[in-house]
């Protein structure tokens, strides 16, 4: 049996098809993934639905899928779209065999069984339903760890709990048992996911306990950290990160907004003299991490004065990396129902401000790493070319940040290196190997960077 499998949307998604694809292998040893759907005979799609844009790729992706779905193929439908529209989706959409949410249960594999009555199937799995069990997906150097489920803030313009549940944190057990295991497989790069990483909590432990014990109990050489709600970041948390060696030195933030009245009518439990005070600390007292965010314009209410805060505090901040959405009314959350919509032009053209000032602002920052050599993890050949060679630091989580281009000497996907940069542009680096980094000198030269 072969499977093609497309996962969209965030990580935490991505490590959902993961664990479903190895449930699966587990019923039928024999089979294989394909990157031709044309080949496949079972078809699996994992949805998003955070925003209408994420529907719209969603839907699309399914009716492609389904117009050329042949007979014998069985096509199968997971994730959040399904969690948000289920009746619609069993009503509007007749092509699709058989859908369900995040998890595998007993009745889904039964009717994947049923729908492919040529396989054989060895047994129904125990393990794998629930994790750790997992087949990666992404390249063999990297992986996603998700430490908690769900979220129990309450944002006014957020689906996340409607869809996920609330909050559930992991055992700290069970997170180092899969970390343990990844290392085995040879990872290299382990980025720890949930929608709010400092609500994790377990046996009165907390998120500083949980990054000293992942660091603790293991030679992987890049433990990220993604989504840092701002209230939730602490001294002693950041003190903790900056003493690790293996911890990226990297922060993701989302703040949404800078305006205190657009804050409150967001539901976020700061206001902007917090953030100020967070990010003023973090500049002074930990230089050496790079900072991400993510904004939202177009709110209801979001006047142009609002706005202008919000790019003020951008430019306060200098941000290494920053994300930005232009607000998406949804029916279901609670600021569908407040007034003073803001017109989708409006929403549209204050986005593609934030995003100008933003390319100014990396292009400046990323002027101090021109001339000097940093670690760089290798992925592989330039989707541009494969005349160069591209790479990340350390302050580049993958495929959101910029990359660093390489074009002068050879090297091997999924190994580190020390590299001079040579050029600087608005969000990407271009530099050139010295040498390979392993061990004690992998740990010397990125402990020379963080000084």
């Amino acid at each position: 049996m072969k499977i093609f499998v497309v996962s969209l949307g965030c990580p935490k998604n991505r490590i959902d098809t993961e664990e479903a694809l190895s449930a699966i292998l587990e019923i039928f040893p024999r089979g294989s993934i394909t990157q031709d759907h044309h080949d496949a005979d079972l078809i699996i799609v994992n949805t998003c639905a955070f925003i209408q844009e994420a529907v719209e790729e969603s839907i699309e992706t399914i009716l492609e899928l389904a117009h050329t779905k042949r007979k014998g193929q069985v096509l199968v439908v997971m994730g959040c779209l399904f969690k948000r529209y289920r009746d619609e989706l069993i009503k509007e959409l007749p092509e699709v065999d058989i859908f369900f949410g995040h998890r595998l249960d007993r009745q889904v594999i039964a009717k994947i069984i049923a729908s492919l009555p040529k396989e054989e199937p060895v047994a129904y799995p125990e393990i794998g339903l629930n994790g750790p069990a997992r087949l990666i997906t992404t390249p063999p150097w990297r992986a996603y760890l998700k430490v908690l489920e769900g979220c129990s803030n309450r944002c006014t313009f957020c689906l996340i709990p409607q869809i996920r549940g609330p909050k559930r944190s992991r055992p700290l057990t069970d997170i180092v048992q899969e970390l343990e295991l990844l290392e085995e497989q040879g990872i290299k790069e382990v980025t720890f996911v949930g929608q709010d990483l400092t609500s994790w909590d377990w046996d009165s432990k907390d998120l500083c306990d949980l990054v000293r014990e992942v660091s603790d109990r293991t030679n992987i050489n890049w433990l990220r950290f993604l989504y840092f709600h701002p209230q939730g970041v602490d001294l002693k948390l950041l003190e903790t990160m900056a003493d690790k060696e293996n911890v990226c030195k990297y922060l993701d933030i989302p703040i949404q907004h800078a305006s205190d009245k657009i804050l409150k009518r967001m539901g976020r439990s700061y206001d902007s003299s917090k953030l100020k005070m967070l990010f003023t600390m973090l500049r002074e007292r930990f230089p050496a991490f790079a900072l991400r965010t993510t904004v939202m314009v177009g709110f209801p209410g979001e006047t142009e004065e609002d706005f202008e805060n919000l790019l003020n505090f951008i430019e306060e901040v200098q941000f290494d990396h920053l994300g930005c959405f232009a607000y998406s009314d949804e029916d279901e959350i609670k600021s569908s129902k407040l007034p003073n919509k803001i017109p989708k032009e409006i929403a549209i053209e204050r986005k593609e401000r934030v995003l100008e000032v933003q390319k100014e602002i990396s292009k400046n920052r990323l002027k101090k790493f021109l001339g000097k050599r940093i670690p760089v993890l290798i992925e592989g050949h330039s989707k541009e070319t494969d005349l160069l060679l591209s790479a990340r630091t350390e302050y580049q989580a993958p495929e959101i940040d910029g990359i660093v281009y390489i074009n002068e000497g050879i090297g091997e996907s999924g190994a580190f290196y020390e590299v001079e940069i040579t050029e600087t542009f608005d969000y990407d680096l271009v530099g050139r190997i010295i040498r390979p980094l392993t061990g004690q000198a992998l740990q010397s030269v990125q402990s020379s960077c963080h000084m």
